[in-house]
């Protein structure tokens, strides 16, 4: 799947978050008071749609960036280039060819193991993960900074509450709401940033 696929998919995930936290809400906000499960631990849901959604935003990073390893893969195969070449120019101390009787072909070969190390929420990982493919998201410095701060500001919140059991209460149903909003543009953003390097 090409990285506008898995992009587009994530971002269809990402409207069904946030029908889900808009049910939720509409059943706390209700002339009955909602569902006892609901009202009384609205809390732990705001902290369970943030923890999502950012597990979301990940994963795709993750599958945009292994899509991207792999096209790029596909054109190195295309282009047939001898790994003995690329190994000798680059390997300065050496400068011997390895003697074997099968010529072997450039390759990445990033496994998913190897990008689900490389890649987290954060935003300075992601940037540098997308960079290792080709893909620089500071290339458009102005919303790069604004998307920086926003993204970073939101994951930073999640960890909170995952790894120092933080607490939620002063996020509303719209905030997350409209945390997703930003999430599905910051996704287009780097779909623009993945364009532009594959032009």
């Amino acid at each position: 799947m090409g990285y506008s696929s898995v992009i587009a998919a994530a971002k269809e995930s990402l409207r069904e978050l946030d029908a889900m936290v808009s049910a939720t809400e509409r059943e706390v906000i209700s002339e009955n008071h909602g569902i006892n499960l609901i009202t009384d631990n609205v809390n732990f849901f705001t902290k369970s749609f943030l923890i999502s959604l950012c597990a979301h935003l990940e994963m795709c990073i993750k599958d945009t960036v292994y899509s991207i390893a792999e096209d790029i893969d596909a054109r190195l195969t295309h282009a047939a280039v001898p790994l003995a070449i690329v190994e000798w120019r680059w390997n300065q101390k050496t400068k011997k060819i390895e003697k074997d009787n099968t010529p072997s072909l450039c390759k990445i070969k990033l496994s998913k193991k190897e990008v689900d190390d490389l890649v987290s929420g954060s935003v300075h990982k992601t940037r540098e993960s997308l960079l290792l493919v080709g893909v620089d998201l500071a290339s458009n410095r102005s919303e790069w900074e604004t998307w920086k701060e926003l993204i970073q500001t939101m994951v930073t919140r999640r960890n909170n509450i995952v790894h120092h059991n933080g607490d939620a209460s002063d996020l509303s149903f719209s905030d997350i709401r409209a945390y997703i909003k930003s999430v599905q543009e910051y996704l287009d953003f780097v779909g623009i940033a993945c364009d532009a390097a594959n032009k």
